[in-house]
């Protein structure tokens, strides 16, 4: 390595859950690992699916394999997780551009259009409204709070950071124009679809093993298990950004505040 050469962080991040369903849970898991280690989970991830004959490793597939729970145990790496409740952006009181949408709607003119293509133009602008305030505001806060925690670890001018993220369930332009504002700089920023990228089908590990533990799924109980391991890696609590991190903390449940903070006891 020269002299002024940055050592490279990768940082891979997946989501689990969809924000689209009020009794879901989102969450999005932040893997920051070195170039050198990074290497060595590529190769683990592909053991693993030549083992189980799979085509992509997800939690799914992991959770009903506990013996592969420890191959990654000898690996450097840290995890943050940020969390949001969906329900708080169907109907919250903040967004009252979607709470009146359909009372406002109707003082729209659409001229003598097929009232089945009216109903469809509706849909697609409330959507569009939802996907742009999820962006805009949910999202963006998942990824600032990340970056704060990830940074009490690592602080980027020191090293370079390379983000590789699965590609969101909005436009990949605008999440990484707000990385970019929030940065303040131009990122190292690619959205792979996971089957291309071992790095983000761990993301996708820990992010489904965190919802299965929120959510108490049929893998609750390999979730515990699993996370016993690897709760070493988690970037460490902190009062200002905690870890899990929960998007706007008081507008959540308590059970599901509770819940998060029990992993660090399990």
């Amino acid at each position: 390595m020269e002299k002024n050469e940055k050592i490279k962080f990768f940082i891979f991040s997946d989501e689990s859950g969809s924000w689209h369903d009020a009794d879901d849970v989102y969450v999005r898991s932040w893997v920051v690992i070195t170039e050198n280690d990074s290497e060595k989970l590529l190769n683990k991830i592909e053991e693993i699916k030549h083992f189980l004959n799979a085509n992509e490793l997800s939690w799914k597939t992991l959770a009903g394999n506990e013996s592969y729970f420890s191959y990654f145990d000898d690996l450097n790496f840290r995890i943050f997780i940020t969390i949001s409740s969906p329900r708080d952006i169907l109907w919250d009181r903040k967004y009252v551009v979607t709470k009146n949408f359909n009372t406002n709607i109707e003082n729209f003119d659409f001229g003598e259009l097929d009232i089945n293509i009216e109903e469809y133009i509706k849909d697609r602008i409330l959507r569009d409204i939802k996907n742009a305030l999820f962006l805009n505001f949910y999202e963006k806060f998942h990824i600032e709070n990340a970056k704060k925690g990830i940074e009490r670890v690592i602080k980027p001018t020191d090293y370079e950071l390379i983000y590789r993220i699965d590609p969101p369930q909005m436009p990949k332009d605008g999440w990484k124009k707000i990385l970019t504002n929030i940065t303040g700089t131009s990122v190292n920023i690619e959205f792979p679809k996971s089957s291309k990228s071992q790095g983000i089908q761990f993301a996708d590990i820990i992010a489904g093993c965190v919802r299965s533990l929120l959510i108490k799924d049929n893998n609750y109980n390999k979730a515990c298990v699993f996370l016993k391991r690897i709760k070493k890696k988690l970037i460490a609590k902190n009062k200002n950004n905690p870890n899990p991190n929960l998007i706007f903390y008081g507008e959540i449940n308590k059970e599901l505040i509770s819940r998060c903070g029990a992993i660090w006891n399990i």
